[in-house]
């Protein structure tokens, strides 16, 4: 209910960590645009180096793309997408093959936040938000694919690399 207090520390994060977006028509719209693309981005990577977050809830996800509290995390030594190393994590929540999903859950709460400053029409607002949480798996997958092609040396994009790196994630899986 403190508008003004997330209005003052929103414009402080645009103006410490996306001053780009400073004179966009909606800047605040356009910061959870570039702080959902800089998770999507990172989490790609974590991805592509097998690296499980153990307790990547919304307190450990920071906006500025970054991530905190690397306490239970590891690197998986064989590739299982149910993999997950936290202790208070018994139902996998924060697996290796969660990521995605966990961090887009954590977007949709930082989007709550902002709901009061995206339109004065609440309506509207949720709707602009609604969207840009749902353009998160897409813009995640586009880096995921690219840190993938990098991985199995693929030159140039082609319209089947994504089932054969799925069917080649499957084949990985079966093998454990």
């Amino acid at each position: 209910g403190e508008h003004d207090r997330v209005r003052q520390l929103a414009d402080y994060v645009i103006q410490r960590h996306y001053p780009d977006i400073t004179a966009k028509p909606e800047p605040y719209l356009e910061l959870f645009r570039a702080i959902a693309n800089r998770q999507a981005k990172l989490i790609a990577k974590w991805m592509g180096i097998g690296f499980i977050h153990g307790v990547m809830n919304t307190d450990n996800m920071a906006i500025s793309g970054e991530t905190i509290d690397y306490g239970p995390c590891a690197f998986m030594d064989a590739f299982a997408p149910n993999t997950f190393f936290s202790s208070i994590d018994s139902h996998g929540r924060y697996a290796y093959g969660a990521q995605p999903s966990i961090a887009q859950w954590n977007l949709t709460r930082f989007a709550e936040t902002l709901i009061s400053n995206i339109d004065s029409d609440q309506d509207k607002a949720i709707g602009k938000l609604t969207e840009e949480v749902k353009n998160f798996r897409a813009t995640y997958m586009d880096y995921w694919l690219q840190e993938m092609r990098g991985k199995l040396g693929l030159q140039t994009e082609q319209s089947g690399d994504l089932d054969l790196i799925t069917d080649l994630f499957q084949l990985m899986a079966d093998q454990k």
